[in-house]
């Protein structure tokens, strides 16, 4: 029996609102020389059920349940178990275009790219609004043009702090199409988010674009992102977020320096822990934080006292940002921690509305 074209790894967890939605738009791709690999990761609710009559209808289903450990593990285990000529990764909340894997599958081969990249748009209850990814339309990347976009993945530099919230747009797993031969050479793998807190897909793209040669992007938002799901990790509040980001910013840092790459990285990393204060101030705001006020903005300040925020503040170049990030990163860098606490409030309510 001959190779799938494409391996789509669906790690899943608490999903019963929204993986009928996800099955039904892998299950009638126009693409249909797929295998959808499916890893449960111990869900409470009936998501299993659910998969296991999808698993009835459709021989190219593989279910698996696994020891509730994580979506790092379950991707790493979705990618030990996958045969296709290309890998895919799409999330249980979330869904892509009947087009979608057939698109980006010829543009892989005609472009013979290790990796293709489509846009994606961010779907909440009552609107849609399309990511932009700041990728030139219909582009193969090689060479200087690939270095850049390796160097983006940990961080912005000069001109590019004009959407500082756009940091890891890039650095999603889904809504890519991934050589499985590169992956395998590459050999590595996504690194648990008790770890590292958030950005595992970003971490996991960082070490795999070492080795690529070619990449090809599409302009079309093939991969729909739900952004209502009350289990996703990114929408939980975590009280552990900052120490984690370290650990995370220590392998990019050893990453960086074991592969001697180009002070431009290094510069990238020192702006991404500057920039991180916006994500770890967001998570102080969420509901589930149950402190006061007051405790909030200590903690914040705790964050902004911190050596090495302090450090990379230091060297952090202000003039690029809008004025309204400049004010900003401004409170940030002299450790304003009650000013900047009021803007991320003001932020958080406007998320939910834009």
């Amino acid at each position: 029996m001959s190779e799938p074209k494409i391996s789509v790894i669906v790690p899943v967890y608490n999903c019963e609102k929204y993986i009928e939605r996800c099955m039904d738009s892998l299950i009638n791709q126009t693409l249909a020389d797929i295998e959808i690999i499916v890893i449960d990761d111990e869900s409470k609710d009936t998501t299993f059920e659910i998969l296991k009559e999808y698993e009835k209808k459709d021989k190219r289903i593989k279910l698996m349940t696994k020891k509730n450990s994580g979506v790092s593990s379950s991707r790493n285990k979705g990618m030990e178990i996958a045969t296709g000529k290309y890998i895919a990764f799409v999330d249980g909340d979330d869904w892509i275009d009947l087009d979608c894997l057939e698109k980006m599958y010829e543009v892989a081969e005609k472009n013979q790219t290790d990796i293709t990249i489509c846009s994606y748009t961010r779907e909440f209850k009552d609107h849609s609004k399309p990511k932009n990814i700041n990728l030139k339309e219909d582009k193969v990347y090689e060479d200087e043009d690939l270095k850049i976009l390796h160097r983006k993945l940990v961080g912005p530099i000069k001109e590019e702090f004009s959407q500082p919230e756009s940091l890891d747009s890039l650095g999603t797993v889904w809504g890519k199409l991934y050589n499985r031969e590169l992956l395998i050479k590459s050999d590595n793998k996504f690194i648990d988010l008790k770890e590292i807190g958030t950005a595992e897909d970003t971490l996991f793209n960082f070490m795999v674009f070492k080795n690529i040669k070619k990449l090809s992007f599409i302009d079309k938002c093939f991969y729909h992102y739900w952004k209502e799901n009350e289990y996703s990790i990114t929408t939980k509040y975590n009280p552990n977020i900052f120490e984690q980001w370290k650990n995370l910013f220590k392998y990019m840092e050893n990453f960086i320096k074991e592969n001697n790459l180009d002070e431009n990285f290094l510069e990238a990393l020192n702006n991404r822990i500057c920039i991180g204060v916006l994500g770890i101030g967001l998570n102080q705001c969420k509901k589930e934080n149950e402190i006061n006020t007051i405790n909030r903005v200590k903690n914040l300040k705790q964050v902004l006292n911190d050596s090495q925020m302090r450090k990379a503040y230091s060297n952090l170049e202000l003039k690029y940002f809008p004025v309204h990030w400049k004010i900003f990163y401004c409170f940030n860098k002299y450790r304003m921690a009650l000013p900047s606490y009021i803007m991320l409030k003001i932020m958080s309510i406007l998320r939910k509305k834009i």
